[in-house]
């Protein structure tokens, strides 16, 4: 069964600051204070999608609130289920930037559609923080902790081994 964004915003309810204001997901009109509702809050561009585009990787500008960040992230927007489809699951749209609301799970990022995540409007400057900073050099968040480049060239050497066996034994 597939839900419109409609459909899905339907199942989530007002959210409430801490000063008791309602704010309803993806309301690009909130205040600063708003920002404590994330436990990690940050800007960024979807640079690739997996999972009917429920989990994107992002290239991370900025980190506004929470934990140092990595410049590439992953984030699941089906929350803590991420082998099921549910009514709050979110899907991205590759190369949007988006100001991301994200819970922090050990190592794991998500954001379901119950929550400020958007896409980027000029807007959102007004409560860009002024401790707003950019990514960390550290590992991968969400890909296990090890970093894409390691990945890559751990793959790369396995092809070689792989290439030199079969030419080894074909020359036999």
């Amino acid at each position: 069964m597939l839900l419109s964004a409609g459909s899905a915003l339907a199942s989530c309810g007002p959210i409430v600051t801490d000063d008791g204001e309602q704010l309803f997901p993806g309301d690009p009109n909130f205040p600063s204070s708003a920002l404590d509702l994330g436990e990690s809050v940050f800007v960024g561009r979807v640079v690739g999608l997996t999972d009917s585009d429920r989990t994107a990787t992002f290239a991370v500008d900025e980190v506004w609130r929470g934990p140092d960040l990595p410049a590439s992230v992953v984030v699941h927007g089906s929350g803590a289920d991420l082998f099921g489809f549910s009514s709050v699951d979110r899907t991205w749209e590759a190369g949007v930037t988006y100001l991301v609301f994200a819970e922090v799970d050990g190592n794991q990022l998500s954001s379901t559609a119950c929550n400020l995540t958007q896409p980027w409007s000029e807007g959102l400057t007004a409560v860009r923080p002024s401790d707003a900073r950019p990514p960390s050099d550290a590992a991968d968040v969400g890909s296990g902790g090890i970093p894409i480049a390691w990945l890559v060239a751990i793959g790369a050497a396995a092809g070689v081994v792989i290439i030199s066996v079969v030419a080894f034994r074909r020359a036999r």
